[in-house]
């Protein structure tokens, strides 16, 4: 995506060749050093044109490529004088103009699972509340399922201001637990 930050400007066959050599040299040194790694590049590999197929209708959408493996991290603050860095890194991150001077932002995820075992975990998941809580003023977050004859994404809020709010409940629980830590 650095590469081509728009996937929909190219031709198939051009957007299709550019990623498998991405995927190949990304490969390459994992099957030098275990072979069994080829099993999963065969794997991948079948999936690419789905994924294409799925980037480009997220850059309809109004969906574009904006960073990736953004390593960010926030202090909270636990009282008494103590505070908990939290760390994390998104693999990718989107934005969008959802109106003149707004942009609104998508953090995503990338899952080698099928999106039944991805749906299946959504309602106790708590990557994607971290995930939003770390960045701050993402509109959306979600599970990309590459593991199927369609790319998908899965998300476990149903709205931004639901988003919000289980990154509220997260930033509450980890405070609740590393106080209780402290505790003893």
């Amino acid at each position: 995506h650095r590469t081509y930050p728009l996937i929909s400007a190219l031709s198939e066959k051009e957007a299709l060749d550019a990623l498998k050599a991405c995927v190949g040299e990304v490969f390459a040194q994992a099957i030098s050093e275990n072979f069994r790694s080829t099993g999963w590049y065969l794997r991948l590999e079948k999936r690419l044109p789905a994924y294409i197929a799925w980037q480009c209708e997220q850059e309809k959408e109004g969906w574009r490529y904006a960073a990736s493996e953004n390593s960010l991290s926030i202090h909270l603050d636990l009282g008494h004088h103590k505070t908990l860095e939290l760390h994390g890194r998104i693999d990718r991150l989107d934005s969008k103009q959802s109106s003149p001077g707004t942009t609104e932002y998508r953090l995503l995820d990338y899952k080698t699972q099928t999106a039944k075992a991805i749906k299946e975990r959504l309602g106790d998941d708590i990557q994607l509340p971290v995930y939003a809580l770390l960045h701050g003023d993402a509109a959306e977050t979600a599970y990309v399922a590459l593991d199927d004859e369609t790319v998908n994404a899965f998300s476990s809020s149903k709205s931004s201001e639901e988003l919000h709010l289980l990154a509220q409940q997260q930033e509450e629980r980890l405070i609740t637990v590393f106080n209780l830590l402290h505790a003893g």
